[in-house]
């Protein structure tokens, strides 16, 4: 046994009492994981929740006792606070993510109605397509070797009437094969067509092991025990597997290269999103594998997300929106890492959530999504500033590090009460207009919270074309709010969450003396 294949050992063997215990349920049961490491972002294993009392709440009256928030109530918040403000973050993720924190499953269990309504052969990147109904469906991947699939349909009659109808429409031959199938859970409606597809193509199956009990068309198993992420390769093309148990057993989720406007570009297929279960060990696998799930999108630097159940994601709108306007460059279907990571965070929260309902005792820390920006004017030679803020209001008391984009530190500062970190010293040795400059905040933890890392890149310009430009972008978004699509945080001068007429003064008043903008 090699040094690798006995690291995977004894990681499998720290899991194989929970993933054995996993029965696979109908589509929409699940499970959860674990308490988080304060890094997170080493991507492995975590360390399994406490008991902990949950934390005393500041009195809303001095005059009046503290009031003490539940462990539900806390994630519940955390899940709530943690969108930002954006509507997208909650709906569809945070209503999906926490329908039953929220007690209302009614709305998945609506969208499986939306089964029988086909959605067309729809491309969404350079060499990714996808097909399906409004409720489920499959990707195609292609490129100059051939095919590779993710899921395999509901059934054989729809594989015989849709996907291998499309996969023919895009050039499947034998000199352009199906090259393999990633089956993200062993449920019907992700591999319903599997034995179909490979009589047709021949094509391996790739699915969780841990789900390959049983099926007829005998998968290339992939080991559920395993708990890192690892590459496979196939038809030429480099896949990144994360085990993921929680909605089944052999869950897996998929990290994918593709090419959008021939610029590289990271998509994730998650393995299963519901959970429907009030078992404390299904919850505690599902938690741990959302934990899982946030490092490697963080480590690799995820560009979106991909759900076969595309109402999960918001993707559903983003393919019709494609469909509407046309594929444009960058895709549409791009979220950003940055808002993939918050809705990833949200998932955490809401099964924290669920968690706490069914075992009032466990507690795991509470994980609170930070958002870092330059304030106005900054970067420049003059001003090197940036607020961090979260759901909960400004963060202070927190080390904010300054570098250039190719990694020189540049300075650090703490943030003050509102929230912003100021470099003393300017520096004046960087390029004007020839830099990019990083503010990063690393994530800090303690047993109760854990404020997740986050970090911003802008221009290095000089403070007049900067401050210009900003006060010109802050006249016209005044009115806005977060999650308004024209409100940006830098121009917010106050943090009030809305660039108002004194956000405007105070940028105006930083303006050097006797300047003016056009």
């Amino acid at each position: 046994m090699d040094k690798n294949s006995k690291k995977r050992a004894v990681r499998g063997a720290a899991v194989a009492a929970l993933v054995g215990g996993l029965a696979i349920a109908a589509c929409g049961g699940g499970g959860g994981g674990s308490g988080f490491n304060p890094a997170l972002l080493a991507v492995g294993t975590a360390p399994a929740p406490v008991p902990a009392p949950a934390p005393a709440a500041p009195p809303a009256d001095p005059g009046l006792p503290a009031v003490q928030q539940t462990e539900f109530e806390r994630q519940m918040e955390a899940s709530r606070l943690n969108t930002g403000g954006d509507p997208q973050m909650a709906y569809p993720w945070r209503a999906f993510y926490c329908n039953l924190s929220d007690d209302n499953n009614a709305i998945v269990l609506a969208e499986r109605a939306k089964n029988s309504i086909r959605v067309p052969l729809t491309q969404l990147f350079d060499d990714v397509w996808y097909i399906g109904t409004e409720y489920v469906g499959q990707y195609i991947l292609r490129d100059a070797n051939g095919f590779v699939m993710i899921d395999a349909g509901n059934n054989a009659q729809e594989m015989r009437d849709y996907d291998l109808p499309a996969l023919r429409q895009l050039g499947l031959s034998s000199t352009l094969p199906l090259n393999g199938v990633l089956v993200t859970h062993g449920h019907f409606d992700h591999d319903g067509g599997a034995l179909e597809l490979k009589a047709a193509t021949g094509a391996p199956i790739y699915l969780g092991s841990a789900d390959a009990i049983n099926k007829a068309y005998d998968p290339a198993k992939l080991d559920s025990m395993v708990q890192d992420p690892y590459d496979i390769v196939v038809g030429g093309r480099t896949i990144t597997v994360l085990s993921t148990p929680g909605h089944t057993a052999g869950t897996t989720g998929y990290v994918v290269r593709a090419k959008d406007g021939g610029k590289d570009v990271k998509l994730f297929v998650s393995g299963g999103s519901s959970l429907v279960t009030d078992n404390v060990a299904l919850i505690q696998a599902y938690l741990h594998s959302m934990e899982r799930t946030y490092a490697l999108i963080k480590t690799l630097k995820v560009d979106t997300a991909s759900n076969p159940h595309i109402y999960w994601d918001g993707s559903r709108a983003l393919i019709y929106k494609i469909r509407e306007q046309g594929l444009k460059s960058p895709s549409q279907f791009v979220i950003g890492n940055e808002k993939l990571l918050r809705a990833m965070a949200i998932g955490y929260s809401c099964t924290a959530a669920w968690l706490a309902k069914k075992s009032p005792d466990t507690a795991v820390p509470v994980w609170r999504v930070s958002a870092i920006d330059f304030v106005a004017g900054s970067p420049s030679p003059n001003r090197i500033a940036a607020r961090l803020v979260n759901g909960w209001g400004p963060v202070a008391g927190k080390t904010v590090s300054f570098s250039t984009a190719s990694g020189e530190a540049v300075c650090q500062a703490t943030t003050d009460a509102k929230g912003v970190a100021s470099c003393a010293t300017p520096t004046p040795a960087l390029s004007v207009g020839a830099e990019q400059l990083v503010a990063r905040f690393e994530g800090t933890s303690t047993e109760q919270t854990v404020d997740l890392g986050s970090e911003a890149t802008a221009p290095f310009e000089d403070l007049k074309s900067s401050l210009c430009r900003d006060l010109a972008q802050a006249r016209q978004a005044s009115g806005s709010r977060v999650g308004d699509s024209i409100y940006k945080a830098r121009l917010d001068a106050d943090g009030d969450g809305v660039i108002g007429v004194s956000d405007v003064q105070q940028i105006a008043a930083l303006l050097p003396q006797g300047s003016t903008c056009p």
